[in-house]
């Protein structure tokens, strides 16, 4: 119980605004090894960054550097690792997510769909769990473009600064959480951020109809939580109502077992002589 109450708080953290540096740090330790599968290859850049590079020189690898990696981590998402396995932060992003569209829907069998597959590390709801991940994958995707827009940004700014205050060690800082946030975690962490705005001015009345994100359809999210849902959830009482059939034809079975006892005819009684 501790841990589902420290990674819901660690979620809600991470949804409330900008990822910060600690936030950053906890994020890429709770993925562990899998943060760190996506790498820019430098293999056919042009421009080569080393210790005494100039300001130009610097620039003008950031700027190769960020489209190159941008094409990289789209045809990484577009075939992804097939060993990688969803983490726990993940599995809540995605109940988040299914929460929140309850909550805006009023359809509560949602959350109770999404609470039964993603609470529990139970192997028999992968298959459930990967109709979530194939129906939101457009989204995600564009929530990681977003996420890594929003940092490239940063970059970019600091190509204003002097080698000595934006040295080739900083920058290669700055790469290693622009490879990190090529990661479909950021775009659930994206998609969760504008549901939330998204609810909140459903709650407010200055607001009285909810305005899209820019780059991500929250009408669409929503109505694709509700399709999958539907989906998942016919699939899982048709497993159920299966599992009771078998288990009653077993208990059938076991009632009426054949004895293996071989048949003999009665032994007659032995006759008196007088």
């Amino acid at each position: 119980m501790k841990k589902r109450i420290l990674l819901t708080t660690s979620v809600a953290l991470l949804l409330t605004g900008c990822i910060t540096p600690s936030l950053q740090s906890n994020l890429d330790s709770s993925q562990g090894a899998k943060a760190l599968i996506f790498s820019t290859n430098e293999a056919t850049f042009i421009t080569k960054l080393n210790q005494n590079s100039s300001k130009e020189e610097r620039n003008e690898f950031i700027e190769e550097f960020i489209l190159k990696s941008d094409v990289q981590c789209q045809q990484f998402l577009d075939n992804p690792p097939e060993n990688t396995q969803e983490s726990e932060s993940e599995s809540e992003l995605y109940l988040n997510i299914a929460q929140t569209v309850s909550t805006v829907l009023g359809l509560g069998y949602i959350t109770q769909t999404a609470q039964s597959i993603f609470l529990d590390n139970d192997s028999s709801k992968d298959e459930s769990k990967k109709a979530y991940a194939n129906a939101l994958s457009p989204e995600i995707k564009k929530g990681v473009e977003i996420v890594r827009e929003r940092y490239a940004n940063k970059i970019k700014n600091k190509k204003k600064l002097p080698v000595k205050k934006y040295n080739t060690n900083q920058l290669k800082e700055d790469m290693s959480i622009y490879d990190k946030q090529c990661n479909k975690e950021y775009g659930l962490i994206e998609i969760n951020r504008a549901l939330k705005e998204m609810r909140s001015q459903l709650r407010t009345t200055q607001y009285p109809q909810a305005k899209n994100s820019p780059k991500i359809n929250l009408q669409s999210v929503a109505k694709k939580v509700e399709n999958v849902t539907k989906e998942v959830k016919k699939k899982e009482e048709e497993k159920k109502i299966k599992k009771q059939i078998e288990e009653k034809k077993q208990t059938e079975t076991k009632k009426v077992a054949p004895s293996n006892a071989p048949i003999t005819a009665p032994i007659s009684a032995p006759t008196k002589t007088l």
